[in-house]
């Protein structure tokens, strides 16, 4: 049994809440009359919230599960969108899932369940097999507009070779009523007959819950046995994924597992997800300088405030990457909603980022004179990344006694080398930039050249790119007819859902 909660498309967060109590207040009274009947659960955050708003429904939910009925699944904070965050986000997604689960139910997941997401990222298999899951659980690609997937069971492989027992059920949706025409769907609809003779029917009404009702069940329970029909029978995912595992023959499948749809997903509500990427950049960033300050006994000097756990901070940023809420998809004020809490923390993060940076230099401007009063004028770079870094930074003027290119804010521009995952002053790890690394800028009445040591650009009047060359080759990569830098505008008119489609037609409409 599938209960997919959707946490935000046609209604804000506040009702899923809401939502999560009366679904889940009638799967626990339908237990009490049905001892066949299981339900799976997934995202961690819906669980957080039902035992932070009714506890008392949480305590017999966690009865529910201890005897095995009630099941959670997915192994996830949230359902995450599966192409637009960031490596680190799903390790996250994971991370604290599988704490939550293993915290309040005593076990981790072993399933990963996705039914709903726009596609799914080749790095997926690595990191469930990291996360302790074999298993993974969706329905999204029978969707796909041109081409039909081949398989509903299969191997799937990520890019480092990993690999995860998929299956994708033949009823090709999370939200079944337990019908004889479903129930025969399910078999006739198999891609994989003779592999894999067996397929999940996931039954009850998802999307803004509900689960199932007893109609659906008595259904269930009468077309059990019947001539003419396929055998039904009431199981679990990890019995199901156990005896799937026994079938030979299976299919490989390798790479991304790519919906040939709502590719306007990547792009609809750009401010989202530009806050998004900020916000993962910025936690990152965060969490060096506060391993920094751990590693090197710094603790005394930072405010205990920034150095605080930055799960709370995690939270926010996946509860917002849900495949409603980061690919756009949602009705305004869920994105109006998104945006306050990603900007909020955004603002939370900078500040602590802030602090830490002022702490660290403080001290090491201090220790280097063998004075903590004797502050120096000399500057720190910080570099979160794991490899060396070259590049041209924005320093206080008078940072460096030489001249320099100073910037329209009085700041001076510095070519420095920056170590990984460390802090360097200035005066140690800066480079005065050669006469042939200098950009030089030649303006005459139609056109703009600029050059390096590498490349020949030319603009013209109104900015676009008219020719790109290497220096000493005379190989032009512009075309006349297709000059670069331009700002196109096509029709966007989708035969279906506004915000999750851009179809291949409108790049006729240029």
């Amino acid at each position: 049994m599938c209960d997919l909660f959707v946490l935000a498309w046609l209604w804000p967060y506040a009702e899923t809440r809401r939502k999560c109590a009366r679904s889940w207040s009638s799967v626990v009274r339908l237990m009490e009359r049905y001892p066949e009947f299981t339900f799976t659960c997934s995202q961690a955050q819906l669980l957080q919230w039902v035992k932070e708003d009714y506890p008392v429904l949480y305590s017999k939910i966690k009865l529910h599960a201890a005897e095995g009925r009630f099941i959670p699944v997915g192994g996830t904070w949230v359902e995450m969108d599966g192409n637009l965050p960031s490596g680190e986000s799903f390790i996250r997604q994971f991370v604290l899932g599988q704490r939550f689960f293993e915290k309040e139910f005593g076990s981790k997941c072993k399933v990963f369940w996705l039914p709903d997401t726009f596609g799914y990222s080749a790095q997926l298999p690595q990191i469930m097999r990291l996360a302790g899951i074999e298993c993974f659980l969706s329905q999204k690609l029978s969707w796909n507009l041109v081409n039909t997937f081949p398989h509903n069971s299969f191997w799937w492989q990520g890019i480092d070779g990993s690999t995860v027992l998929a299956h994708f059920p033949s009823g090709d949706s999370y939200a079944m009523n337990g019908t004889v025409s479903e129930v025969i769907k399910c078999a006739e609809n198999n891609k994989d007959q003779g592999r894999a003779d067996i397929s999940m029917m996931l039954y009850g009404y998802g999307d803004g819950g509900g689960g199932p009702t007893e109609d659906m069940l008595e259904r269930i329970d009468r077309v059990k046995n019947i001539d003419g029909i396929p055998r039904v029978k009431s199981s679990t995912p990890d019995i199901f994924f156990a005896q799937l595992a026994q079938c030979h023959n299976l299919c490989k499948w390798v790479g991304e597992l790519y919906l040939e749809l709502h590719q306007g997903t990547y792009t609809t509500q750009a401010q989202l997800k530009t806050f998004n990427r900020q916000c993962e950049v910025l936690l990152q960033k965060c969490e060096f300088l506060q391993a920094f300050v751990y590693a090197n006994k710094l603790k005394s000097i930072v405010p205990v405030r920034v150095m605080q756990s930055t799960q709370k901070y995690w939270e926010t940023l996946l509860l917002n990457q849900f495949h409603d809420v980061l690919p756009g998809s949602s009705i305004e004020i869920v994105n109006v909603e998104a945006r306050q809490m990603l900007s909020q923390l955004k603002k939370t993060l900078i500040a602590d980022i802030s602090c830490l940076q002022h702490s660290i230099a403080e001290f090491m401007q201090a220790s280097r004179q063998g004075n903590r009063q004797a502050l120096t004028r000399d500057s720190y770079i910080f570099n979160s990344l794991c490899w060396e870094r070259q590049e041209v930074v924005a320093v206080p003027h008078g940072t460096v006694e030489m001249p320099l290119q100073l910037t329209a804010e009085g700041q001076q521009l510095l070519l420095v080398r920056a170590s990984p995952m460390g802090v360097t002053s200035t005066q140690s790890c800066s480079q005065l930039l050669a006469p042939d690394q200098h950009a030089r800028i030649k303006v005459t009445a139609g056109e703009v050249v600029m050059s390096n040591e590498h490349l020949v650009a030319c603009f013209d009047k109104v900015g676009r790119l008219m020719s790109l060359k290497l220096q000493g080759n005379a190989k032009e990569a512009i075309l006349p007819s297709h000059p670069g830098n331009q700002f196109v505008m096509f029709d966007d008119v989708p035969l279906y859902w506004d915000a999750w489609d851009v179809m291949d037609y409108h790049l006729q409409t240029r």
